[in-house]
């Protein structure tokens, strides 16, 4: 099975992790909820993958390395919404504003390939309250070719009419790039984040190349 960021993997032992332990809330957390998230580096070798702990704050994240022998599960955000893991929440959970949504941006966004990440792909794969009233709500598409400009923008200004804020990540293939952020660009480029580190480019599908994007601006 290939392993790509933002899946998130049930650890087996921790033992198998490697992070900076002088921090003071990363063990505790991992001992209450063993879960990390598979994020963008260069892998250090083939038996390790470059994750990220969540603590209860945004300032709580800490790079580590697992082991493969580690991995017990993996939950990718494409299965958290095929599953429509939102709905095995308890019922006060279920009421945060962007719990409550799921079943709207599911209807809105059914003709694409997406999952939750962030906080609501974490609760609802581990069913620990990641959410907090004020939470966006983050979704990655899988999008590893490329897709029509304008259907993209009507999808973002359907999701901009909901109540909560809808920040979207396209996965290329190459690396991934932030929706929001290439919609409001005026010169045609946009950041591809990538294993080897950001790069500025003008068509994220074929960044390798001079290929200019044939999206009608």
């Amino acid at each position: 099975m290939v392993i790509r960021p933002h899946d998130l993997i049930e650890i087996s032992d921790l033992s198998f992790l490697k992070w900076n332990e002088e921090n003071d809330w990363a063990g505790p957390s991992l001992e209450r909820t063993p879960f990390v998230v598979v994020r963008r580096a260069e892998k250090p070798n083939q038996d390790d993958l470059p994750v990220g702990i969540r603590g209860d704050y945004r300032n709580q994240r800490e790079a580590g390395f697992l082991h493969q022998n580690g991995i017990k599960n993996i939950l990718t955000p494409y299965w958290l919404k095929e599953q429509k893991m939102w709905k095995r929440l308890n019922g006060e959970r279920k009421q945060m504003p962007v719990i409550a949504v799921m079943d709207l941006v599911m209807e809105i966004m059914s003709d694409w390939r997406w999952g939750p990440t962030g906080s609501a792909g974490f609760e609802m794969a581990t069913g620990y309250p990641a959410l907090k009233v004020t939470s966006d709500l983050d979704l990655v598409i899988d999008a590893p070719q490329e897709f029509d400009f304008n259907k993209a923008k009507k999808l973002l200004q359907v999701l901009d009419t909901l109540s909560i804020r809808v920040d979207i990540q396209v996965e290329t293939g190459n690396g991934a790039f932030l929706l929001r952020e290439f919609m409001e660009q005026r010169t045609r480029t946009v950041v591809l984040r990538t294993n080897s580190g950001p790069k500025l480019v003008r068509n994220p599908w074929d960044f390798k190349s001079k290929y200019n994007s044939n999206w009608n601006l």
